[in-house]
């Protein structure tokens, strides 16, 4: 078993450095973009097993250059995720299904 945790933020660059603040953020192991607007809005996904952690990462986004803003705006934690659960359901689902 092992812990998992998910939060989804909204980042907000300034226009000229989006493209920056994009590729520092995907350089960070456990963040994803998953969107980018003109106007210089991100969606990101951060994984990490330490809900602090997550946290404490969202809040050093604002130590990017060209950074306004980091808000989480979702968060999920399991402490009791097993992976082998999840292998178990999706072969008794496929299983069903035949």
């Amino acid at each position: 078993m092992s812990k998992y945790n998910i939060c989804s933020a909204l980042v907000h660059a300034t226009q000229n450095k989006i493209d920056s603040v994009k590729m520092i953020l995907e350089a960070q192991a456990g963040v994803e973009v998953h969107a980018k607007s003109e106007d210089g809005r991100l969606i990101v996904t951060i994984e990490d097993e330490d809900r602090k952690q997550v946290g404490d990462r969202i809040m050093g986004f604002y130590e990017i250059d060209g950074v306004l803003s980091a808000s989480m705006i979702y968060q999920f934690s399991d402490d009791d995720f097993n992976e082998q659960e999840i292998v178990e359901l999706q072969s008794t689902e496929e299983r069903m299904s035949a």
